[in-house]
Parts: structure tokens; sequence; C-alpha cells
């Protein structure tokens, strides 16, 4: 891929997407852009193309996922699966708002009680597009990656679609990634993002923990704002809203790049 090749001094942060090792200071904090060209920092817009296929959608009582384990434990996490395309047999893209129905309990076992967490499995693979307006200049992204940027008046040609891909948190320097809880390892980041607490896996076609090109899936799981008490007479669904975000990076003289900022959403449950 080419952040193998060309970018030296760059690692690979979430799901591939690329950020400057330098700036530690930046991995829990990104504020919005307000107009001007950061310097030799991150500042958040929102996309124009948000696009990512989403395989599974559980919520659960307890982690899945614990560092322990090398691939996700749905039954001995009290888990109910809100979407599954192996079941449902239909494709699903987060795109914009989604409501899941939580199913009845009845017909499960035991799931009464409080759900603190929700899970995704990802395709490994993003689209996204974004333009920034900064000192009377339009960038915008390309097709080529993060650092592929299109300089252009405001008015004229929509930015290009880009796709970013996770293969290594660390890098192929195997070095500590700013975005990861202790830099993270080859398959495993846990982060606290803008006040968003979440862990992101990488998974293969089996979807056990794995990094590099065999990882075809994005194993994330986040704790839900609000925990879910779910009782036998609950009903209701869930209401997910991605937040669809880039990240513009720059160097205070012009935009270096633009990339796809951590993946979060709100997640709020809503009685019937």
């Amino acid at each position: 891929m080419f952040y193998k090749f060309f970018f030296k001094y760059l690692i690979i942060y979430f799901i591939g997407f690329i950020y400057p090792i330098q700036n530690r200071s930046l991995a829990n904090t990104i504020l919005k852009c307000t107009g001007n060209i950061p310097d030799k920092s991150s500042c958040l817009i929102k996309a124009s193309t948000y696009k990512l296929n989403v395989d599974r959608i559980d919520i659960c009582q307890k982690d899945p996922f614990p560092s322990f384990r090398i691939t996700p434990d749905y039954s001995g996490s009290n888990c109910i699966n809100l979407f599954d395309i192996k079941k449902d047999s239909v494709k699903f893209s987060l795109s914009r708002n989604s409501k899941f129905n939580i199913p009845n309990i009845d017909n499960f076992s035991n799931t009464e009680g409080l759900y603190q967490y929700i899970s995704m499995i990802l395709k490994n693979e993003f689209i996204v597009s974004g333009k920034y307006t900064v000192a009377g200049k339009t960038y915008k992204t390309g097709t080529k990656g993060p650092r592929n940027i299109r300089i252009g008046n405001k008015n004229n040609d929509k930015p290009q679609k880009l796709t970013e891909k996770l293969t290594n948190w660390r890098g192929i320097n195997n070095k500590d990634n700013p975005y990861c809880i202790n830099g993270g390892t080859s398959s495993r980041c846990d982060l606290v993002y803008n006040g968003y607490k979440l862990t992101a896996i990488g998974l293969n076609n089996d979807f056990i923990e794995t990094s590099g090109d065999k990882t075809k899936y994005i194993f994330y799981i986040s704790n839900l704002q609000i925990p879910i008490n779910l009782q036998k007479n609950s009903n209701g669904y869930l209401d997910i809203k991605p937040i669809k975000n880039l990240e513009v990076y720059g160097n205070g003289k012009t935009i270096k790049s633009i990339s796809t900022a951590p993946f979060l959403f709100d997640s709020t449950f809503k009685e019937n």
C-alpha cells in the first residue's frame, strides 16, 4: 500500500488512517477547524462522503473481546445481536442515522440486566471524501491517499473518494502509536479520543485477531454512553448516529493531508 513506501515519518493509526508521530499531545482531543491552517497539528471537518460497511452489531453486558482473547466471545459476554449480515442477508452501510430494534429478551437466556457495551464488525475499508477552504484556497481529497491533496476553486470539481485500510497499528517501523494507550499492538488499539473510549482490533476472514495484509475486518467495541437496562417488558430500539469527521493536518503554511478521523458514533436507546 502507498504509505508503506513513501511516508517514512508517518504511522498508521486507525483503520489505515495516517497521522504524524510527533503530535503526541493531540492524541486525546482534536478540535474543529476554525478556518485557519493548523500549525503542525490537526483539526476536524465534516466529511463530504463517509461510508463503511458493517457485518455485525451487538450489545453486551460484558466486554466481548478482552485483551486475553484472540476472537470475540458473544455468549460468554451475554450479548444480544442486533444485526448480522449472514443472518439478515442484506448489506448495510453505516453512512447515516440507523435504528436497530432490540429483540424480545424472552427469546434469549441470561439477558435481563445492564448492557454496557456495543460492538461492531466492520469491513476493513473506509470510503471518504472531504474539502477544507482556507486563505482563498480549497484543499480536497484525492484518490491516492491522505497526502494526495488537490487545490482548486471553492466552486469547481468535488473532492475525490479516498479508501483507507488498516494493516498495523504500530506502523512499518513498530513505533508506539500516539492514538493508542501504551502505544498499542500490531493488531489492537485501545484509545480515548475526544471523550470517547473505544477499542479496535484487526480480524482475519475467520474473525481471529490479526494484522498485516490478512486484516479483512475490524472488530470495534465502545462503551455505551448510557448503559441499557433491559427487563422482560423492555421494548425499544437503538438509534446509532455516526460522527463523520475527517482530520486536516497542516504545517502552518499549507494543508498537508486530509484523512479519516477515528470512527465515533452516538448511540441512544429509545422506548417504543
